[in-house]
């Protein structure tokens, strides 16, 4: 079986949890920490996630997609035609990269810091954060014209943005619905998609269960 290396509340482990249950595969989590040591014999950058199929290793959420989508073809998660892969891969690129940027610090000073750290917010990282959400969210209520990022169908393209969106949702709230409207639904058609919706449950669990009572 798929052995799948991560956390739950890690935006990458979170977009290959979902790409696997779009793609209706079995696997089996086991917990594992950025730079644990189980993670370093597998990556040599000791990130996560990484996959383990058998005697294959797979490091990285994209090239774990694309792993995927090699033995597991059905219902993929990427287009047909050139233009349309290239689309779906620039976006997936780009939520991983530049609209990450924007994510993380509102997860960081909002939920690590507070819950797991017991430290106060870094307002200054958060206002150089929300240019960046503003400038993403921005460039993205301008591409994203349908229900979905690219074509009629699910792709890798949906699986990346809206990972990085659950992330910035955790720390810092709805996307702002009447500044963004396109943006807002959807976030939130995707979310409600059943795969996702388990697994998001599973991830307020989480958050509530580290939250002082």
């Amino acid at each position: 079986m798929i052995v799948l290396y991560g956390i739950n509340l890690s935006t990458f482990t979170r977009k290959v949890r979902l790409a696997l249950a779009e793609k209706g595969m079995e696997y089996r989590i086991e917990v594992a920490r950025m730079g644990s040591l189980r993670v370093r014999a597998l990556h040599p950058l000791g990130k996560i996630p990484v996959l383990e199929d058998g005697g294959v290793v797979v490091p990285d959420s994209s090239v774990i997609i694309a792993y995927l989508e090699r033995i597991s073809p059905q219902r993929p998660l990427y287009p047909g035609d050139a233009p349309s892969l290239a689309r779906a891969l620039w976006l997936e690129e780009y939520a991983d990269t530049r609209l990450r940027e924007a994510t993380v610090p509102y997860f960081s000073e909002r939920v690590v810091k507070p819950l797991f750290l017991r430290k106060p917010a870094d307002e200054e990282a958060l206002t150089r954060a929300g240019a960046i959400r503003d400038e993403c969210c921005d460039y993205l209520e301008r591409e994203i014209a349908g229900g979905f990022a690219v074509g009629e169908t699910l792709t890798v393209a949906d699986i990346a943005i809206g990972a990085q969106f659950v992330t910035y949702q955790q720390g810092g709230g709805a996307i702002d619905a009447a500044r963004w409207p396109k943006l807002a639904r959807y976030v939130g058609a995707l979310r409600q998609r059943a795969v996702w919706a388990a697994m998001l449950a599973e991830e307020d669990a989480a958050l509530a269960a580290a939250r002082p009572l």
